[in-house]
């Protein structure tokens, strides 16, 4: 029984962060735009894949979306046609380890290496592409993925950081089921980190968000959110430095924020990237505020 106590949470983390097995071949043509599948490296020599969906001006800005915990590139599908439509470059790519992307498949870390990854795609974009105006959008670990890119390169101009954490000391804290024991709940958690690889202390936005300002950045949280609920969301808001804002969607829990959530703000979405990135040295040449 102790030893069922102990590896059961294990295995049902192992489990909710390990992305979708489904092949990516079948190309997202039910959007009926012009794609490329793309690859690109990582800094520890991994190879992540995605899909680059251009606009008709070459030196447009381009947004990336950066997916939740156990998803792919997939999950980013729905933002495409309007950010398109709007005049924007979308790159979607997966992580190490999901999608058709390169690494362990069962390494989920939360926001650390995948920070690397989002790292990686703006190298990307910027370096290989020739595109120096970059934006993002992420979704719980992936917002939090971009909070921490951000916060080590100037290059990701604008940020949307729909329901990150603070740290992940406090996600662990806030989401522990209630009938585990505390200590026996932490000794799992470590166990995850030994296996995984990589240090909780490595991912607390909440420390390194205020390095974002002067670029902006805008929050998105659900008033139903259990994951990430509402104090927890207004200690990271408060940690963050001007340009700042805040929607609250008031109804919307963790999986709501990102669909319907994110779709239904894609007008706010829009004009906060046109407003943004037109006050940014880099992209006042090729993109104006509407």
């Amino acid at each position: 029984m102790s030893f069922f106590l102990a590896s059961a949470p294990l295995l049902g983390e192992m489990i909710a962060t390990t992305a979708p097995l489904r092949s990516l071949k079948n190309p997202p043509s039910d959007l009926n735009l012009a794609y490329e599948e793309v690859a690109f490296p990582t800094t520890d020599g991994l190879t992540l894949r995605g899909w680059f969906f251009p606009t008709s001006s070459s030196d447009a800005p381009a947004i990336l979306y950066a997916p939740a915990t156990a998803k792919d590139q997939r999950q980013g599908l729905s933002l495409v046609r309007p950010l398109h439509d709007a005049g924007f470059h979308v790159l979607l790519f997966s992580y190490r380890g999901s999608g058709e992307s390169e690494g362990n498949r069962f390494a989920f870390s939360y926001g650390a290496r995948e920070s690397q990854d989002v790292d990686a795609a703006v190298q990307y974009l910027t370096e290989t592409r020739g595109l120096p105006c970059v934006g993002g959008i992420g979704h719980s670990a992936g917002a939090v993925a971009l909070i921490l890119s951000a916060a080590r390169t100037p290059n990701l101009r604008a940020v949307v950081a729909a329901a990150p954490f603070p740290s992940l000391a406090d996600a662990w804290r806030v989401n522990r089921p209630a009938f585990f024991p505390v200590p026996l709940y932490e000794h799992v958690m470590r166990l995850s980190e030994w296996r995984k690889g990589f240090s909780r202390d490595e991912v607390r936005p909440l420390d390194v968000v205020h390095r974002l300002s002067p670029r902006p950045i805008l929050f998105v949280f659900g008033r139903a959110d259990r994951r990430i609920p509402p104090e927890e969301a207004v200690r990271l808001y408060a940690a963050a430095e001007n340009p700042k804002a805040i929607i609250w969607l008031p109804n919307a829990t963790h999986e709501q924020v990102r669909s319907p959530g994110l779709d239904h703000l894609m007008p706010q979405l829009i004009h906060f990237f046109h407003t943004s990135l037109s006050t940014a040295p880099e992209c006042q040449h090729i993109l104006t505020s509407p």
